[in-house]
């Protein structure tokens, strides 16, 4: 790896992102194939990832001898997530979680591979590494999104010049397939953490039965072979132990957290009589959006004095925007950051978010921590944040269209009230539950006790 001047975002043809720096490029790799997806590329991603495997298997095999005279002391942990380099919750969690472990003195390090766009693999921020691509696909059904594995060559160099004991993989990814085996076969403990919710997303994207076998086939390898397993919450646990067949000695339960600080009910400055409405997320149809839609639709037939904001970017964008073109209390504001997307957060009166795919919902922390009330469904991880709360938002069942408008219409009439303001109030203070000291400290005493 070598520092360079040009090109410093290592040749992205993407535009910017916020809070992202690269600080270092490495050197020119060839990059391998950038797919479309379909079924029979998925093989053609597999075979070349694997072959990464047994191009690089005599260097593993060295590193494995020099690995077996390490003693673990005061030991080092890496995380690596397939898509680091795109806007997402895993990204943007692991961004937070990495430097807040590393300003307690813990030894860790956050990997990735760089995203198709790039001519180079980057460190971004100095501490985000990454690897240069060797083959990737684009996901179904995801905008932005890839399915990848990079070069293994630097990943064990960094390996040698970084030794770990703990490898946490985010996501069961032909990346993470890759650098796992092999930080396996090398010697370190390999775990995992399930963050994403796959046989839920390959029900509702992924139209061929055989395929959807073939993915869940997939994962329950990878899963039951990177114990124990990490769930974010209890509804997971269950998935975990029915749809996956992990043991339910091989889970572990462990909260998570977020930079609280950056969003706060301070950031409220609401200049309007209207009621806003606000969904932050990605814009697809796993996380539920056209029954968002549908919900809006029925809703805006008796009540007007109301807005639906939408904070956020998706392939499903475009067909969203059509559907909705008739409604101008539906807005539309793109990916947001920083503070500009605190203060979405706070002005916003309601936040609703339909989806039944997500494990955690660090949006749904965001918006308490503004002061802001949700609605969430009854299937995920989301309602897990809600039933513990004191009064702070409702659990409602999934797409039943007319609670969900009744509770829209409740809210309207709560809006104003000494009982709503006494909600933003709870919202702020369960948010406090949330925070990266309790999370990391309780993922930390984790760790220790696996070795």
């Amino acid at each position: 790896m070598k520092s360079q001047k040009k090109p410093l975002n290592g040749g992205d043809t993407r535009p910017p992102m916020q809070g992202r720096v690269v600080t270092s490029v490495f050197k020119s790799t060839k990059q391998g194939p950038h797919y479309p997806p379909g079924n029979v590329r998925t093989t053609k991603l597999l075979i070349r990832t694997f072959w990464q495997l047994f191009k690089n298997m005599p260097e593993i095999l060295r590193l494995r001898k020099i690995y077996s005279k390490r003693k673990v002391e005061n030991f080092s942990v890496i995380f690596y997530s397939d898509n680091l380099d795109e806007v997402n919750g895993i990204a943007n969690s692991l961004r937070s979680v990495v430097p807040y472990l590393k300003s307690k003195g813990k030894k860790v390090q956050l990997w990735g591979s760089a995203f198709h766009t790039r001519t180079n693999g980057v460190v971004e921020n100095n501490f985000v590494v990454l690897f240069p691509r060797a083959v990737s696909m684009e996901q179904l059904g995801y905008a932005d999104s890839e399915l990848a594995a990079p070069h293994l060559a630097p990943v064990l160099k960094m390996l040698k010049r970084y030794p770990a004991d703990l490898m946490e993989l985010e996501t069961p990814s032909p990346g993470a397939w890759l650098v796992g085996i092999a930080a396996k076969i090398v010697g370190l403990k390999v775990i995992s953490h399930y963050r994403t919710d796959v046989p839920s997303y390959t029900r509702s994207l992924v139209k061929e039965a055989w395929m959807r076998r073939y993915v869940l086939w997939l994962i329950r390898i990878f899963y039951k072979n990177t114990t124990p397993v990490v769930s974010p919450c209890e509804a997971y646990r269950k998935i975990l132990e029915t749809e996956i067949k992990i043991k339910p000695q091989f889970i572990k339960i462990l909260p998570r957290g977020i930079p609280l600080e950056n969003f706060s009910p301070k950031f409220r400055d609401k200049s309007t009589s209207s009621i806003n409405f606000l969904y932050v997320g990605r814009i697809s149809v796993e996380k539920d959006i056209p029954f968002l839609e549908t919900l809006w639709k029925e809703f805006c037939k008796k009540n007007q004095n109301a807005k639906l904001i939408f904070v956020g970017g998706g392939w499903y964008l475009d067909n969203l925007k059509e559907n909705m073109k008739e409604y101008s209390n539906v807005h539309f504001v793109g990916v947001k950051a920083g503070k500009e997307l605190a203060e979405c957060y706070a002005n916003a009166d309601f936040f609703l978010f339909p989806s039944a795919t997500d494990t955690f919902g660090n949006v749904i922390v965001e918006s308490l921590a503004s002061g802001t009330p949700v609605l969430v469904t009854d299937k995920g991880g989301p309602q897990d944040i809600i039933n513990n709360a004191k009064k702070c938002g409702w659990i409602l069942p999934f797409r039943d269209l007319e609670i969900w408008k009744t509770q829209l219409e409740k809210c309207c009439e709560m809006f104003g009230s000494p009982k709503y303001e006494q909600i933003r109030n709870s919202c702020a203070e369960h948010s406090k539950n949330y925070t990266l000291e309790k999370m990391t400290s309780a993922q930390w005493e984790f760790y220790k006790s696996i070795f």
